[in-house]
Parts: structure tokens; sequence; C-alpha cells
């Protein structure tokens, strides 16, 4: 019985001195990145379709290293763009690496959107690598802005504004403005 007090005692202090070290090191990285960890932005061309409204999340990995996700909503609508005959639901899905100094970042990562047509049982996916630039605030409610391009595997390389096999305007190019908290 000794022998097993004496073993939890060193688990506890071990267990105590291991939380305090780990509270201790993300109050460094706190007191010198206290930039926001949320974005809400509305978003043109893209990922989303014509436009999408996007929520995403920053996860501070080092002082120069952040990784993102962002899930959105959007739409869109076919190729032609004077009569359209068709209207697309998108919910696009990303995964980002910023990395950077200070508030401007260069962002790579891999994305998806799924569409859904609004009169009608067809949907599409498409996955993309995405490339930008991004100015994230230092400070909670300043704007945010990003430029990136997107090109999907299924995008018709004939004309460059569709995906294969279906009407789904597309446009490889995104901006989206918004604000952190």
């Amino acid at each position: 019985m000794v022998i097993n007090n004496r073993i939890m005692n060193r688990l506890f202090i071990t267990i105590l001195f291991l939380s305090f070290s780990i509270r201790i090191y993300s109050q460094e990285i706190k007191f010198f990145n206290q930039r926001p960890v949320k974005n809400l932005s509305f978003g043109l061309g893209g990922d989303g379709g014509l436009i999408s409204l996007n929520y995403e999340k920053l996860h501070l990995i080092s002082f120069k290293l952040m990784l993102t996700h962002e899930i959105g909503v959007g739409a869109s609508q076919d190729y032609s763009f004077l009569n359209p005959n068709n209207y697309y639901l998108s919910f696009p899905l990303n995964i980002s690496a910023c990395l950077g100094r200070r508030k401007h970042l260069f962002e790579m990562g891999l994305g998806s959107t799924i569409y859904l047509m609004l009169n009608n049982n067809f949907y599409s996916i498409c996955i993309y690598p995405i490339i930008g630039y991004r100015i994230q605030p230092l400070k909670d409610g300043k704007i945010m802005f990003k430029l990136f391009a997107t090109v999907p595997y299924n995008l018709n390389f004939d004309t460059y504004i569709n995906l294969k096999d279906s009407d789904i305007l597309y446009l490889p190019f995104g901006i989206s403005i918004g604000k952190s908290f």
C-alpha cells in the first residue's frame, strides 16, 4: 500500500507539472500572437460559386504558421449568364496552411465543394488545390482579405468557366472579405 501511494503521488506530481508546463507554453504563444482565431467572410467567385458566406477557424501552430479550416454555403448557376436554366447551392469545405509574418500571409491548401441543383436531384463534387494571399488582422473586429486561385481536377479546360460533364459555372479565382473575431 505504501508503494501504491508513492506511485500515485509521483504520478500526480508529474501530471501537475506537465499541465503547468503546457499552460505556461500556451500563455507564451498567446502573449506573442494575440490575433483573432475566427473569420466570417463574404466571397465572390472561387470555391463557393458566384457568391458564398464562409466561416473560418484559425489554429495557431507557431509564430509563422497557422492552419485554417473553412466551411461555407454559396450559390451558383449554369454558365449561360443571360438566361440560366439551373441554379445550384454550393457547400465549400477547405483546409489550408498560412505562412508568413504579422498580417501578410501566403496560403496553400486543399478544398472541395459540393454543388446541389435546386430543381433536380443532380449533384457534383470538385476537389482542388488552393493558392492565395491573405491579410489576416492582428486585432479583433478588423477586416480580413483573401485573394486566391483554385483549379479543380474536373475543370473544363476548353472554357475555364465550367466543370466537366456539367454546366455549373466555376470561376477559378476568388476574393473574400470579412470580419475577424
